[in-house]
């Protein structure tokens, strides 16, 4: 590790270790496992768990916490693959599935232990619940030509983008961050099939990958305005909004080189959008609802003009795999500087560069401290690479050739 980021990385290793760590014991379905979340209620939401298990690998944490929040989540699956996208909430909430980052988690453990044993466990259990949970969100029957739809904003996780994503149980949205988000686990899941030598699983998912970035290509593409955008499945139309969870799609390696240059010419790079005081607002500054304060009937957290730092860090990866090396360097020394200047807080008013929610926050913020030095060393953690047998086989084989 880069000793100008060591005394940050203490720091935030002791505050996660005092702060972060809980025991799943709700009620007669605890489980009595430790688990990590970012929140002093101590509820285990889906994507965060993804990010802040980015956290822990990079402070040195073994993988316990990441593997049993996993099984968590997986062992309250209900019969026909629905899991609850936390561990505890209200009534609408644990409503809507689980957001398609489990097998994503999984291959992160993997890629640290070089083994993934407990999806092996009781003849595959946990193995097959992801395959189950995963399918539940392709096969849904409501899906629009193959793309998969949100039940609310609340259920994007950008709680109160009401205007693409609706209220509790609207669901219309076929957003291009869910599309982008279940790529990446058809393709993570994928590689934890060939892990296990379950070949038709692997062609499966590598398909299904496939034919949904095609999808998300053909029907979410606007030609005219250079943007992918959500669709209302109720009317096949496009929904006008730009926001942050489109450049999702350059993570997944889902946009032609053309799309991307467009989207970020166009619009990352615009002062009357995106590249506005503290970069990137979860929303464009040219929509109506931009603004850092709540509007009436939103819900939940504010994703308008704020800036959050997993979205920040998603397109922070984009940029650097579509070869925006120095704009990929800016955001990331900006989000740092920041966060350190402001504080670990849950997230930030976009204009003022001031911290919102909570404070101190432990959860997917912290991932500030760690974007510079990805972009000096060039890894990236997410990246979702084949996978040949097993990872000690690779490591053996470079061993050889070294």
């Amino acid at each position: 590790m880069n000793d100008r980021y060591q005394e940050d990385w203490k720091r935030i290793d002791r505050m996660m270790r005092q702060k972060g760590v809980f025991t799943d014991t709700e009620k007669e379905a605890g489980t009595g496992r430790s688990y990590y979340t970012g929140y002093e209620y101590a509820t285990l939401y889906d994507w965060d768990q993804y990010f802040e298990t980015l956290v822990q690998l990079y402070l040195g944490w073994d993988t316990t916490l990441a593997k049993n929040g996993v099984m968590i989540f997986l062992d309250i699956q209900k019969e026909n693959g629905h899991i609850q996208r936390s561990s505890k909430g209200g009534e609408d909430q644990l409503s809507e599935h689980v957001k398609p980052f489990l097998g994503q988690i999984s291959l992160l453990v993997y890629n640290r232990d070089g083994e993934i044993d407990f999806l092996r466990e009781r003849n595959f259990f946990y193995y097959e619940r992801m395959k189950k949970y995963l399918l539940y969100w392709l096969d849904n029957p409501g899906n629009y030509k193959g793309l998969a739809f949100w039940d609310s904003a609340p259920h994007t996780g950008m709680d109160n983008q009401h205007a693409r994503a609706g209220y509790w149980h609207d669901s219309f949205s076929c957003g291009v961050d869910l599309a982008s988000y279940l790529v990446r686990e058809c393709q993570a899941f994928a590689e934890l099939a060939a892990v296990f030598g379950k070949v038709q699983d692997v062609e499966e998912f590598r398909a299904r990958a496939e034919g949904m970035a095609e999808a998300v290509r053909r029907l979410l593409w606007d030609e005219e305005d250079d943007f992918f955008h959500d669709l209302d499945r109720r009317t096949g139309e496009l929904l006008p909004m730009k926001y942050i969870g489109a450049f999702a799609a350059l993570w997944a390696g889902i946009a032609t080189e053309e799309m991307a240059r467009r989207m970020v010419e166009k619009h990352l790079k615009n002062p009357a959008e995106f590249d506005r005081g503290f970069r990137y607002p979860v929303m464009s500054a040219s929509e109506t609802g931009y603004t850092e304060g709540y509007l009436p009937g939103d819900l939940g957290c504010n994703w308008r003009a704020n800036t959050w730092i997993p979205t920040n860090y998603y397109v922070f990866e984009g940029l650097r795999s579509y070869g925006y090396h120095d704009l990929a360097r800016e955001l990331a020394e900006s989000t740092y500087e920041t966060v350190k200047r402001v504080g670990e807080r849950e997230y930030y008013a976009t204009e003022s560069g001031t911290g919102c929610g909570l404070d101190p926050f432990w959860g997917w913020s912290l991932l500030a401290y760690f974007m510079p030095y990805e972009a000096e060393s060039g890894f990236d953690p997410t990246k979702i690479a084949r996978i040949r047998n097993n990872r000690k086989l690779l490591n053996r084989e470079e061993e050889n050739h070294a």
